[in-house]
Order: C-alpha cells, then sequence, then structure tokens
C-alpha cells in the first residue's frame, strides 16, 4: 500500500535559533532546537495497512543525503486516532533540512514509505515568528515588488533578511529569540549556595532546564537534581534548588541539609561546579508582539532598498517623458546617496532606535543576585 503524506508545510512550528548565536559566556550553544509537526488526515489507513512509528530524517548537506535522528526504540508510534504527531531536534540547524517516514512490519517484512517532501530548518524557524507572506502583506502593502520585467523577488532573499534582523536582535538585545539548546557552567560560591543555590544563567528568557547537574573537576557527574527541586524564573532567567520531600531528595540531601558530598562542604568557591543544560528564546508563537514589529522593519531594509532602485533606476531621482509637444516628469527620492524609499526606511530606522533602549531596560535592567 503506497501512503502519500508530507511534512505540513502551514502548521510546522519550530522553536530553533541560529546555532552559536548569543552564547553568553561560559556556554555553549549545542544547536538550534526544530519543532517538527506532521499532518496526515489518512492516519488511520496508515495503521490500518500495518505502519507502526514515525521515522525522521536529516540531511545536514543541503538535502543530499538523509540519516534518521530518531532512535529506533524510541520512534513516534502511530496511532489510529492522533492525526498529528511532533518530533525535537535539539541538536539541529537552521540549514539542515528534515522529512519523515513511516515504517513497520508488513507481510512479515519490515517496510519504509516513500519520503514526505524535505524542509529546510530555516523554513519552520520562521513560522514561529514571521513569514515571509506576513512581511510582505504587513511592511510592503502597496509597493510594487517585482522588477521591470515583472518578476517578483524570491521568497529565499525575504527569507535571509528575515533571518539577519532577528540574529541582529539577538545580538543587540543579547537575548536568546529563537530558542536554542544552551549547556552553561557555573561556579559555586559559598553564600549563594546556602541560598538555595541561586544562579544567574548566562542565556535567556528560559523555556526550560533540560538537565542540572553537579560535574566534579574530574569530569564525573556524581548528582543530577530533579526537575521538581527547581524553581525558575522565566523572564529574570535565575534558577534555585528547593529540595522536595521523597526518597530521592532522601537519598541526595545529607547530613545538616546538603546536597554537596563533605569533601567540598567547607570550600567557599569551586569553579564551574554546576553544569546546566538549558533551552532559551521564546516558545513558538509567544515572541512579544513588539519585537516582532521591530524585526519586520530591519528585515524589510534590504527589499526596499533593491525596490528603491527600480522606481526609476539606480541613483536616478527624475524620469522625463517628451513627445508632440506633451511630458510627463517623474520625480522620486531616489539619488546617488539615497534610496527611493528613503521616507519609509528612515521612520522604521527612528522606531527601531527609539525601541531597542526601552527593550534592554525591559529584559535587562539591573542585573545583580544579593544573597
Amino acid at each position: 500500500m503506497a501512503v502519500a503524506s508530507t511534512l505540513d508545510q502551514q502548521n510546522q512550528i519550530p522553536i530553533g535559533l541560529v546555532e552559536g548565536a548569543n552564547p553568553g559566556v561560559g556556554a555553549q550553544a549545542l544547536g538550534s532546537v526544530i519543532r517538527l509537526t506532521t499532518t496526515d488526515d489518512n492516519i488511520a489507513a496508515v495503521v490500518a495497512a500495518g505502519y507502526e512509528r514515525l521515522v525522521v530524517e536529516r540531511s545536514t548537506d543541503g538535502g543530499i543525503t538523509f540519516a534518521e535522528i530518531t532512535v529506533p526504540s524510541e520512534r513516534p508510534v502511530l496511532k489510529a486516532d492522533q492525526p498529528v504527531m511532533e518530533f525535537f531536534d535539539r541538536r539541529g540547524n537552521l540549514t539542515f533540512f528534515y522529512r519523515f517516514r513511516y515504517i513497520g512490519k508488513i507481510a512479515g517484512q519490515t517496510a519504509l514509505t516513500d519520503p514526505s517532501v524535505a524542509i529546510e530548518g530555516a523554513g519552520l524557524a520562521l513560522l514561529g515568528i514571521l513569514t515571509v507572506e506576513q512581511l510582505k502583506a504587513r511592511y510592503f502593502f502597496g509597493v510594487d515588488i517585482t522588477d521591470n520585467d515583472g518578476k517578483p523577488l524570491a521568497d529565499a532573499v525575504f527569507q535571509h533578511y528575515i533571518l539577519s534582523a532577528i540574529k541582529w536582535f539577538e545580538t543587540e538585545l543579547d537575548i536568546a529569540i529563537l530558542p536554542t539548546a544552551f549547556s552553561e557552567f557555573h561556579d559555586y560560591y559559598r553564600n549563594d549556595y546556602e541560598a538555595f543555590n541561586i544562579i544567574q544563567l548566562d542565556n535567556y528568557p528560559i523555556i526550560c532546564i533540560d538537565e542540572f547537574r553537579v560535574q566534579y573537576p574530574s569530569g564525573q557527574s556524581v548528582i543530577v537534581f530533579p526537575n521538581e527541586w527547581l524553581r525558575i524564573d522565566p523572564a529574570g532567567g535565575t534558577v534555585q534548588i528547593v529540595p522536595t520531600a521523597g526518597t530521592l531528595s532522601e537519598v541526595l540531601i545529607g547530613q545538616g541539609g546538603s546536597f554537596l558530598p563533605t569533601i567540598y562542604n567547607g570550600l567557599d568557591y569551586l569553579p564551574q561546579l554546576f553544569n546546566l543544560v538549558t533551552v532559551a528564546g521564546f516558545e513558538s508563537g509567544k515572541v512579544p508582539r513588539n519585537i516582532i514589529d521591530l524585526i519586520g522593519m530591519a528585515a524589510s531594509f534590504g527589499p526596499f532598498n533593491l525596490f528603491g532602485d527600480l522606481i526609476a533606476g539606480a541613483g536616478i531621482a527624475n524620469v522625463s517623458l517628451s513627445m508632440d509637444g506633451l511630458s510627463q516628469t517623474i520625480g522620486t527620492t531616489s539619488s546617488a546617496t539615497n534610496s527611493g524609499y528613503g521616507a519609509r526606511l528612515i521612520q522604521y530606522g527612528k522606531q527601531i532606535k527609539d525601541q531597542i533602549p526601552v527593550l534592554k531596560r525591559y529584559y535587562h535592567g539591573l542585573r545583580m543576585i544579593v544573597a
């Protein structure tokens, strides 16, 4: 039985970030966190045919070769009443391509369906913030976005400028926008430790903390703190350890309420004792509207500069046409030093400049911890 299923391009909602963006002090970017969602209205027929699990494949060479990234024993299980499924690649990249297949036992043999259409991680990531269609509708309404032959500017160009704008704002605001996985190391300070080990993370806003462990100088991980112990301030980027009752806490907490071995209890300082694997940024659909608006303005600069040259020609401010005593003159703001849409770009630039200090105060404020 042939099963035709493709990635649902309208509902691909990723949480991804450019790898290496805003790594912070003492932090290492593990990669983009890409969320793949699939929609198959014929899933009941797929299951009835004998297919049991979802196989996710990834290409790191531009879609030439693919390799499975799902662990065979942990492949998502297909359910006849569940047309929508999702999978997270926490060490992905916006340049990677993704596709999926179904796998199962057909006539006693393992069978795979044909692969779905491959979609680039960058395309997936933009859907959670600002799509090319939204950029055109909001910031280019009434503007001719074609060349002199009527050929439209490729969507890949708009996508490039959107990603560039996101990257610029991440650097300028010093926060993550598209979420990514980070590995951070933090020092042990006795005063902070006695105040429930408060830690200011390098990367925030915080979506989640995948792991918080004690990593000793020898490289041995002795303690991994349970997630229920963690008290997180997502916006402020702080985390504290508050031990709770239960079997695990009774095992880990030593005499006097300490959760560190005796050998370290007398020290006031120990470098890079704590290792945290975190996901920082904004969840899909939760990026603040004012940041999206500024990204759209910044992303429109490149296309507007291109379109401005097409109004009358690069560097041409006025065009005159005369014939049989009739004449027509068209004047533009374009010149050798100014874009044809210069007025709009100046206004966008002013709005961005005015909002940057406001956002910096909101997301950073006074970065200080008193224990």
